[in-house]
């Protein structure tokens, strides 16, 4: 029940995050930008969760008692993992976000007679 509240909510971030977006920016001219922009919001989430998994595996290798040099550890704080975490979130609403107005472009596109849709 629980991780369906927290869907609800990120639905509803997705929703905000998607006004957002279609207020500051028009629907997408073709289908090729549509793609371009989930594809550039797909690679920020997965640098975001290259970050974080990064700073999980120094995590991992203090737990091991392994030594990691401080300059390493004094970048990966929980304080730090939990800020990389948020913005992965983040990203993944992005995402979310643009896939939705794809769609909504592509509507538009078909009730205006198809022009863009290339």
């Amino acid at each position: 029940m629980a991780m369906e509240k927290l869907k609800e909510a990120v639905e509803k971030a997705v929703m905000d995050e998607l006004q957002r977006a279609n207020a500051s920016f028009p629907l997408f001219n073709s289908k090729h930008e549509g793609y371009a922009v989930i594809k550039e919001e797909l690679e920020e989430t997965r640098e975001a969760l290259d970050t974080l998994e990064s700073s999980v595996a120094v995590l991992w290798e203090n737990v091991r008692e392994k030594q990691v040099p401080s300059f390493i550890t004094d970048f990966n704080t929980t304080e730090d993992m939990h800020a990389q975490a948020v913005a992965v979130a983040a990203e993944a609403i992005q995402t979310a976000a643009m896939i939705l107005k794809y769609d909504l472009s592509l509507a538009d596109k078909a009730e205006n007679g198809g022009k863009g849709n290339e």
